[in-house]
């Protein structure tokens, strides 16, 4: 798997700089030598938290297949989080001064308390932070939302009723539906430990979320075209608008998690 994930990161960070280049090209009129370059701020971001059973995943990858935004499933931040050469490769695609100011974010978070300073903590947000400076993605899950400035982030929750969650994860997974609702419960559990133990909060507190999508009652495109047109609608066309290539760039190893 890791050596998956390697070489699937090496395509997303070359895209990453031929971007990069064509972003940092002088515009009209040219950009004098002597002007500082100006300071980035992070670009727009979808990020996605779910129930387990809520099929935030697959929403999340519809939309960013209609937007033809880079899709990062929970499992693939966690892993380069876990993998010190392969997160260095993807913090190195932004240049020194964006590399310095993800840092002082990082301190930021720590000293404020939003997250717990443990070594894959430190890592996980300099993925997710470098994910924002690049913008136009999808990020499920890991607690992204809290990471990235709720300026430039588009936070949505997917949660529908438990009842349904446990029948689809039944059918899903081919399980008993005794079985499925222990499924769901022990991983909702987990996913909320997560967050109380390293961002000291409740993640079911509304408060966090510009958002909620409720599958069981709109249905999965409808609520992917509900995200993409609220994206488009607070962050316009220059930021928000489909790639040409109508083509989902996914960046992912294993499917996502429901």
């Amino acid at each position: 798997m890791s050596r998956t994930i390697e070489q699937l990161v090496d395509q997303q960070v070359l895209r990453w700089l031929a971007e990069r280049q064509i972003a940092d090209r002088p515009s009209i009129p040219e950009r004098r030598r002597s002007e500082p370059p100006m300071i980035e701020r992070q670009r727009p971001i979808i990020c996605v938290s779910r129930e387990f059973g809520a099929l935030g995943g697959q929403i999340g990858r519809i939309a960013a297949g209609r937007l033809g935004f880079g899709f990062y499933a929970q499992e693939l931040v966690d892993e380069i989080a876990k993998q010190a050469h392969v997160r260095r490769k993807v913090v190195e695609s932004l240049d020194e001064r964006r590399r310095t100011g993800i840092a002082r974010w990082i301190d930021e978070l720590v000293r404020v308390g939003r997250f717990t300073p443990t070594d894959y903590m430190h890592n996980l947000s300099e993925v997710v932070l470098t994910l924002g400076r690049h913008g136009h993605s999808v990020i499920v899950g890991r607690g992204a939302f809290l990471i990235l400035d709720p300026a430039f982030t588009l936070r949505v929750r997917c949660r529908a009723p438990l009842e349904w969650r446990v029948d689809h994860t039944a059918k899903h997974h081919g399980l008993s539906l005794t079985d499925a609702r222990a499924m769901v419960l022990r991983i909702d559990s987990e996913r909320s430990a997560f967050y109380r133990e390293n961002f000291k909060i409740e993640v079911s507190d509304p408060h966090h979320f510009d958002m909620f999508l409720n599958p069981s009652t709109t249905g999965v495109h409808a609520c992917a075209e509900l995200l993409v047109s609220a994206f488009q609608a607070r962050f316009g066309p220059e930021d928000a608008s489909p790639r040409p290539s109508g083509r989902e760039r996914s960046v992912e190893a294993a499917p996502a998690r429901a």
